[in-house]
C-alpha cells in the first residue's frame, strides 16, 4: 500500500496573496480543515489551517479579508510523496506533530493531502502484516498530537523561596489614621 492509495486527490488550494475570508470560504465550502498554499507552479510553499485563520485574526485585530495567506502559512511544512509507504507518513506526523500532510510530485507540486483520518482508514483495510505496525504508529502519533503541554510550558512556574515582605507602613501614617 502506498499513501496514493488514500490519499485525498481532490484538494483546494490557495496563493500566498490569498486573503483569508476567501480561504475561509474555501474551507467551508469543502469542508476541509486546511487549505495547502501554493505558487503559480503548483509548488506547496505553505499550509493554513482552520486554526491559523483564527489566531491570525485575533492577534492582527483585523478581519479575514484584511489578511493574506502569507502572513500566516506554515511555511515550514512537511509533504510527502504518492509512493511513500503510510507507516513512514504515520511515523512522521507523529514527529511533527501534524495531523494532515501534503503530496507532492517530483517538482514539489501539489498532487493531493492525506490525513490522519485517511491512514486510519488505511489501516483498517491493511493486510494483516502492515496492520499492527501501522495502527501503532498512528496511536503514537495521536498521542504525541493530542498530549497536552507540561505546565512548564503554558506558564512559567513561580518562583521558589520566601515571598518578599509587605512595605512596613511608617509610624507618620500610622498616627494620620488613628486621627481619623
Amino acid at each position: 500500500m502506498k499513501i496514493e492509495d488514500v490519499m485525498t486527490r481532490r484538494v483546494v488550494a490557495a496563493r500566498s496573496d490569498t486573503d483569508l475570508s476567501h480561504v475561509a470560504r474555501l474551507m467551508w465550502d469543502n469542508d476541509c480543515g486546511c487549505v495547502p498554499v501554493v505558487d503559480a507552479e503548483d509548488k506547496v510553499v505553505g499550509i493554513l489551517t482552520d486554526r491559523d485563520l483564527c489566531m491570525s485574526a485575533n492577534f492582527a485585530g483585523r478581519p479575514l479579508r484584511e489578511l493574506r495567506a502569507a502572513g500566516c502559512m506554515a511555511g515550514d511544512l512537511l509533504t510527502c510523496r504518492p509512493e511513500d509507504a503510510p507507516l513512514a507518513v504515520a511515523n512522521k506526523m507523529g514527529a511533527r506533530k501534524v495531523r494532515r500532510v501534503p503530496v507532492t510530485d517530483a517538482g514539489g507540486r501539489l498532487v493531493g493531502l492525506v490525513s490522519i483520518g485517511d491512514l486510519l482508514g488505511a489501516a483498517a483495510s491493511a493486510p494483516a502484516k502492515d496492520k499492527k505496525a501501522l495502527q501503532a504508529a498512528l496511536l503514537g502519533a495521536l498521542t504525541t498530537i493530542c498530549a497536552r503541554p507540561r505546565r512548564e510550558e503554558v506558564a512559567p512556574v513561580p518562583p521558589t523561596g520566601k515571598r518578599a515582605a509587605p512595605p512596613a507602613k511608617s509610624k507618620a501614617s500610622a498616627k494620620k489614621r488613628a486621627k481619623v
